[in-house]
């Protein structure tokens, strides 16, 4: 009887383990990436995903490096920063308005060129007359501060009036009262201020441009007013 013969068998692990074994070592690689990158920033995961293809020896194209835009930080325009310093300014005066107790009647708020103040005709001028209330020359004291630390700044004093008509030797027309209010202002203002004088302006709107219809006592109050603009936009030149 003859002796069956053993299958003699190559001594080690057969050859297509080692390509298996890399693509598992390959495709381990690829999923601990994907968990490393859970964030998929776009043009990282492309460059992951060319590599890989390459790897894999499955590259459709030529190799491409991605170009990181440069991100710039914006800094603040001329705009912004004047906004800032008109609202630095603001809070300034308010604080000083308070602290000497004649902030009453007069408000201030920030505009697109600088800081608009407005004083209630009650505080400041007595119905019908230009004669300035005492206590106003404290407020102006404050604003005059103001526009000192913009010397280069432009302000500008609107006077104006109810709809009750006047007419004085004086003052003919409620025209005639507005302006007279307001170049008062820009007097006292430029007394109290180091900046040129030429800086100034007045005008005088009389009745014509109300914050309120004329139809009540307290309407006409409050339309009675002097608002006053500190501009400073600078111009081109």
């Amino acid at each position: 009887m003859e002796k069956e013969k053993k299958c003699e068998c190559k001594v080690g692990a057969p050859a297509y383990m080692m390509t298996f074994g890399d693509l598992m070592s390959l495709l381990l690689t690829f999923f601990v990436m994907l968990l490393s990158m859970a964030s998929f920033e776009p043009v990282k995961y492309a460059m992951t995903v060319q590599s890989l293809q390459g790897a894999f020896g499955v590259l459709e194209s030529f190799p491409t490096i991605a170009i990181m835009p440069i991100v710039r930080i914006p800094k603040m325009s001329k705009d912004d920063d004047q906004k800032k310093e008109s609202q630095n300014d603001v809070e300034k005066l308010k604080k000083a308005l308070n602290e000497k107790s004649t902030g009453e009647g007069i408000k201030v708020k920030v505009t697109e060129t600088g800081i608009a103040i407005m004083l209630s005709d009650p505080m400041t001028f007595a119905v019908g007359s230009d004669d300035l209330n005492p206590k106003t020359n404290e407020s102006l004291k404050e604003i005059a501060k103001i526009i000192d630390r913009r010397s280069d700044a432009k302000i500008r004093v609107e006077g104006h009036t109810d709809d009750v008509p006047i007419h004085t030797k004086r003052f003919p027309s409620n025209w005639e009262l507005s302006s007279a209010r307001a170049l008062k202002i820009v007097r006292s203002l430029s007394n109290y201020s180091k900046v040129d004088p030429g800086s100034y302006s007045a005008v005088g709107y009389g009745e014509h441009k109300p914050l309120l219809p004329n139809i009540n006592k307290e309407n006409r109050e409050k339309n009675r007013r002097i608002e006053i603009y500190i501009d400073y936009t600078k111009k081109e030149k």
